[in-house]
């Protein structure tokens, strides 16, 4: 059993003394057409459980605990959705054709919580207040601003909201976040820490059914997921979220489901054997090895403590 659960948006306050998980909405914000063009909903009989990001035309990034396990003709991705209680016109579902999970998922820490969603065909995409992707890239260093979104529960154990709803963040910096400490928990090289922010009128919090969600920052002007929501210790803005870091994947992501496409509205990526920037680790890229079969990937991430060594591996198709 994973420590914690899928984690959803929900946007609450807290009263005097300990946190308590029982809290009703306030503030955040309730997302307008377009608003998020790249969010996606990914639904089993028809419900909702988790979300990810448009990567490209036929792929979706998620987390590896929200997939793992799964059936992939059993799902759907829902892109162009605001609310789930009345069709939106730039709405489709599309069924998922197959699953990648990172080959060095670790469910009991959720470490390297990454997965790729091949859908069926490709999105329609549609701009303005369409349906669109987003780049991803490393954290701007000198920004702690961000934003995460999603269809998440309104207290701790609640069901799913029904609205997409976003909330503003602080992405944190330090060797661990709140009561993961830095270890198999909460490790610096390939996971963010993002707690609700302490100046904006929308701070928030992640909560059940937001697993998967992006953490979007502004990087010049542009948006640009820099994480994507992994766990949490309780639907409290008194508490951190981890999201897992984007920018360590980008081997992975290459070969798996090839080059993004480069947009005016998103922030480029690194250039193949580039660095990313990063105030926390060093990535580098040691070896690719592409076969006609399957694609195998050895990206060494070298920090002081951490190293990892990954490889793609596929999950079931049916």
């Amino acid at each position: 059993m994973q420590k914690t659960t899928a984690v959803l948006l929900a946007i609450f306050y807290c009263v005097a003394g300990a946190p308590t998980y029982d809290e009703r909405i306030v503030g955040g914000g309730i997302a307008s057409a377009g608003q998020f063009p790249y969010v996606v909903s990914l639904t089993e009989n028809n419900r909702h459980f988790c979300s990810g990001f448009i990567y490209s035309e036929r792929w979706v990034v998620t987390t590896a605990s929200c997939v793992a396990g799964k059936i992939p003709s059993a799902l759907r991705a829902v892109v162009g959705q605001q609310d789930f209680t009345q069709p939106d016109a730039n709405e489709e579902i599309i069924s998922i054709y197959q699953i990648k999970i990172f080959t060095q998922y670790d469910a009991v820490n959720q470490a390297n919580d990454i997965a790729l969603i091949q859908l069926t065909k490709n999105i329609t995409f549609s701009t303005p207040n369409g349906v669109y992707f987003i780049n991803y890239n490393e954290v701007d260093p000198n920004n702690p601003e961000a934003t995460v979104m999603g269809w998440g529960a309104n207290q701790d154990g609640g069901f799913e909201s029904t609205r997409l709803h976003y909330a503003a963040m602080d992405i944190q910096t330090g060797t661990s976040c709140g009561d993961y400490v830095t270890g198999s928990e909460f490790q610096v090289a390939t996971m963010l820490c993002a707690q609700s922010s302490a100046t904006s009128a929308v701070g928030g919090a992640p909560c059940q059914y937001d697993e998967g969600s992006p953490l979007v920052q502004i990087v010049q002007g542009k948006s640009t997921a820099v994480g994507i929501m992994s766990k949490n210790q309780g639907c409290s803005v008194d508490l951190p979220s981890v999201y897992t870091r984007l920018s360590v994947y980008y081997s992975w992501f290459l070969q798996t489901a090839g080059q993004q496409s480069v947009d005016e509205t998103t922030v480029p990526t690194p250039e193949p054997g580039t660095e990313a920037p990063t105030t926390e680790a060093v990535i580098t890229t040691e070896e690719v090895i592409i076969t006609t079969e399957a694609v195998e990937i050895t990206t060494e991430l070298v920090t002081e403590e951490v190293i990892v060594t990954t490889e793609e591996t596929v999950a079931p198709f049916i």
